[in-house]
């Protein structure tokens, strides 16, 4: 290695020491040995050299040249606590020498002590602020204490000291300094964005000047586009960040490792999870021997969630990787100086992520309990707390997610993590105004933020129209409700949200069937208004209704209430029931109905409801029916979901001998199962198939009871948020007034937001 930071002040042959320095004016003996001493270390032989120096010092004690350069060649050689000491020991006898200080500050700089390597430096800088070489150490002292901006100006005071190539690197060292503070994720937001912001203002006016220079400026110009990726990636413009680097690959472009987790993570937020896969290994590859273990785990953090993005087979290799990466990370860090411990944050980082993992994984209960945990170990983490809401949401728990992110508010109140998912839950209590004003704050801080993004996204698609379609279609050998050959069809279009709350809609409908007496028809269009606030949804519509050779008005009203993430109870009333059967229609039998519900549910993996209706019917039957539905999860895992159901229906009528299946009282108990496996997830498109087994029993006073036998398949598809198609094909096998019967059945639902 070269000297470097010390020519000589003492004498002509000490510049020996240095590359492209004068010689002395004529040969001496202590030249030769001097060049020797200088050829052993500059070829990497440092107890050749070491020997040299030491021989010198024995032989020409007047020459400090020696001295130093034995000392240089120790810190070279490694053995920097040698160097240190000695290098004390020096400048105790020769306090007043600028090169004294100079070799210390040489030692410190290899021993990694850059700080103490600058107080040495500057040490020197104060005996001699005049001498060039004196200067130039200052200079790069500074630089390597991360003091570029120091260095820089006095580079450009004391012009002609360093380099046109030693400036472009302290100027890229400066907007390099911008960028990492732009990083740091403890600063102010706004902060942040202004120093990205000059950083980018700093890369955009040099690269352009260093282009023009041509080769010699090639290597600086290479770096700083480099480090303009970084400085991109903090201020969260990630298509800039893709740009460019595709556009330096097109160039040919040398791509330093150390950019390629900020390209990696541009693309992932983009959605494009197979590339930023790619360069999340590469730059686990590039960091293997030399990487920290925070920028490890980022790596493979984004890596698993690319991988998982993905969908590829070796996400679970990465989620193995990060676990173990994890575990090894200590609970608490300590500072240099500091006897206070402080969390770890990496670690704390890490085991969230995993926690999160749970959760897109299914098992959102684990999850709640794994937050739980860590929410209660410190319940004054802001992040805890907002993961814990998102966790809510999933388990369809919102009022829970909203308390937890208020005190999360408290904590972090311009968060853009909490304010997000605050808009998030709004949504899903439909606080539409709320939602609207913390989109506007977020879009107006963070536009390119992909959380904000993301939300950006949902509220468009909340702001949509909304076309739903269901239609059925059956056989059967003749069933007295259904008839045979039977379909339905009924489509409903809203309108998009009129003043935050309304929706007008309107819709369509037909069904038919064939029964002994001939073909029933039912044709009806409908049109009305829904409210939707919080806790709260209502409609009301009035109809037109076809039905054999009469036509008549109907109306109806419903209205569903949330108590809280647990209860709801709702109500309803209808003139002429689109629920009275074809077949009543059929003899001008029409039919008004009421009805009332209520439904416990614990989370999105348990939940009751218990509903009546009466309906009147004009021949005067009155009837009664009562309905208890539940469901329960058996099993989850990452791609299938296992829940028990059960449909218990009874119902009791008061009049007998009508035209239209009528039983006096019936019960209906079917359990059953249904599995559904998810074919394909990617983001927010999911392909998922059903499967549906059921047995019980049919009880009709009068006829006995007969097994009910069920057994179905489906798929379902959605797309973005903003379509959803499924459809499910089930064989029954039922009695009806004794008679088994069996139908076979398609229904079809559509659901598009334009």
């Amino acid at each position: 290695m070269s000297a470097g930071l010390l020519p000589t002040a003492l004498t002509l042959c000490t510049a020996l020491l240095l590359p492209g320095l004068a010689a002395c004016a004529s040969p001496q003996p202590s030249d030769a040995l001097l060049q020797q001493a200088r050829t052993y270390r500059d070829s990497r032989l440092w107890d050749q050299a070491i020997t040299a120096y030491r021989d010198g010092e024995q032989r020409f004690p007047g020459m400090p040249a020696f001295t130093y350069g034995r000392l240089m060649t120790l810190a070279d050689a490694g053995r920097t606590n040698d160097a240190i000491r000695q290098g004390r020991q020096l400048l105790a006898r020769q306090p007043m020498q600028a090169d004294s200080h100079l070799v210390l500050a040489y030692a410190y700089q290899l021993a990694g002590q850059p700080y103490a390597a600058l107080e040495q430096a500057s040490a020197a800088y104060d005996l001699a602020p005049d001498t060039p070489y004196v200067i130039r150490a200052y200079i790069q002292a500074q630089q390597q204490a991360s003091l570029p901006d120091s260095a820089l100006r006095l580079a450009h005071a004391r012009p002609g000291i360093v380099s046109a190539d030693s400036i472009r690197s302290l100027q890229t060292d400066v907007a390099a300094q911008l960028t990492r503070a732009a990083s740091a994720e403890s600063r102010g937001e706004a902060s942040r964005y202004a120093l990205a912001d000059r950083a980018l203002a700093l890369y955009d006016r040099l690269i352009p000047q260093w282009e023009a220079l041509g080769p010699q400026a090639q290597p600086s110009v290479n770096r700083a586009q480099a480090d303009r990726l970084q400085a991109l990636a903090a201020r969260r413009r990630t298509q800039d960040v893709v740009q460019g680097y595709a556009a330096m690959q097109l160039k040919g472009t040398p791509i330093p490792a150390y950019v390629l987790s900020d390209v990696a993570a541009a693309y992932l937020s983009l959605r494009q999870p197979d590339k930023a896969a790619k360069l999340f290994q590469q730059s686990l590859d590039a960091s293997a021997n030399g990487a920290t273990a925070a920028s490890r785990l980022a790596d493979q953090t984004g890596l698993f969630y690319a991988l998982t993005e993905s969908d590829a087979p070796s996400a679970g290799q990465a989620r193995h990787a990060l676990a173990q990466t994890t575990r090894s990370l200590p609970i608490w860090t300590y500072d240099k100086g500091d006897p206070i411990r402080h969390p770890n944050q990496a670690k704390l980082s890490a085991s969230l992520t995993q926690t999160l993992n749970t959760l897109y994984a299914g098992d959102t209960r684990l999850a709640q309990t794994q937050l739980d945990q860590m929410v209660q170990e410190a319940p004054n983490n802001a992040s805890l707390r907002t993961a814990r809401s998102q966790v809510y949401r999933a388990r369809n728990l919102p009022h829970q997610a909203e308390q937890d992110l208020k005190i999360a508010e408290s904590q972090s109140p311009r968060a853009i993590e909490v304010e997000a998912n605050q808009a998030e839950t709004a949504l899903a209590l439909q606080e539409w105004r709320q939602a609207r004003l913390l989109l506007d704050d977020l879009t107006a801080r963070a536009p390119e933020d992909q959380t904000v993004q993301r939300l950006a996204r949902e509220w468009d698609v909340h702001d949509r129209a909304e076309w739903r379609t269901t239609a059925g279609f059956g056989t059967s050998t003749d069933s007295p409700a259904q008839g045979s050959r039977d379909w339905n069809i009924d489509t409903v279009l809203y309108s998009p949200p009129l003043d935050e709350h309304w929706r007008a809609f309107t819709g369509l409908g037909h069904s038919e069937g064939r029964f002994d007496e001939g073909q029933g028809r039912y044709d009806w269009m409908r049109a009305g208004l829904e409210w939707r606030s919080r806790d709260l949804t209502a409609q009301a519509e009035i109809s037109g209704n076809r039905y054999g050779d009469r036509r008549r008005t109907g109306a109806a009203l419903s209205a569903f209430v949330d108590l809280d993430d647990h209860w709801q109870i709702g109500a309803g009333a209808a003139l002429l029931s689109r629920q009275t059967p074809l077949r009543a229609l059929m003899q001008n039998i029409t039919a008004n109905r009421l009805n009332a519900s209520i439904r416990w549910r614990e989370d999105e993996q348990r939940e009751w409801s218990l509903a009546l209706a009466p309906s009147f019917f004009s021949d005067g039957n009155t009837r009664l029916e009562a309905s208890l539905s539940g469901r329960e999860r058996l099993l989850t895992r990452p791609r299938v979901q296992i829940d028990a159901l059960l449909d218990l229906s009874a119902s009791r009528n008061t009049a007998d001998n009508t035209p239209y299946f009528n039983p006096r009282s019936d019960l209906s108990i079917l359990p059953a199962l249904q599995i559904t496996h998810t074919l394909y997830q990617r983001y927010d498109t999911q392909w998922e198939q059903q499967f549906l087994l059921g047995a019980g029993a049919y009880l009709q006073q009068h006829h006995g009871t007969g097994g009910v036998f069920t057994l179905g398949y489906g798929q379902r598809y959605r797309y973005n948020d903003a379509m959803e198609i499924g459809f499910m094909v089930s064989g029954v096998s039922r009695p009806y007034d004794g008679q088994r019967e069996r139908d076979l059945n398609l229904v079809v639902n559509v659901t598009y937001r334009f």
